[in-house]
């Protein structure tokens, strides 16, 4: 393994296990688009079970567009527009490693074989890493940063549900 994988492999351990934040990812721009493509891919994934192909392959990317606008959104408005880099690149680090576990998920669900309850699981663990990565990048209460992962996931659903048919 090449010391770029070893240290991702770390950093996303820290960010997964509470320990680490998005102030130990690196500036980079160039790491940030390797970290957003396997994301917007990933997002595709997951859109396939709920969309025909072709609009399945826009939904990644387009969440992932959406995804930069509200994390570069509310860092502008508390005045910490610095940390873009660092949180959406942590953002989509975990966000990659969350896909990759949900995509073969929910292929494998059915009624009543229990997978649900672990796609459930992997929700709620998703949910904590993100508030953990937004109180850090925020620097706002836990409290303050659920109610800014709440607002991105309504924004997100509400917009990509109408946008992409999902939702009326």
């Amino acid at each position: 393994m090449t010391a770029l994988w070893r240290a991702l492999a770390g950093l996303l351990g820290g960010l997964l296990r509470l320990r680490s934040g998005p102030q130990d990812m690196p500036h980079s721009p160039t790491l940030l688009i390797l970290l957003l493509v396997p994301y917007a891919a990933l997002g595709s994934g997951l859109a396939l079970g709920a969309l025909p192909l072709a609009r399945a392959l826009w939904y990644g990317p387009a969440e992932t567009a959406l995804m930069a606008a509200l994390v570069y959104g509310v860092l502008a408005l508390r005045g910490r527009r610095g940390r873009f880099v660092q949180t959406l690149s942590a953002l989509a680090l975990v966000g990659s490693f969350f896909n990759a576990v949900s995509v073969p998920l929910t292929a494998l669900a059915q009624p009543g074989n229990g997978i649900g309850l672990l796609i459930l699981a992997v929700l709620i663990w998703s949910f904590t890493v993100s508030v953990h990565v937004l109180r850090q990048a925020l620097e706002v209460p836990v409290p303050a940063a659920v109610l800014v992962n709440l607002g991105f996931f309504f924004v997100a659903y509400s917009t990509l549900g109408r946008l992409f048919g999902l939702i009326d």
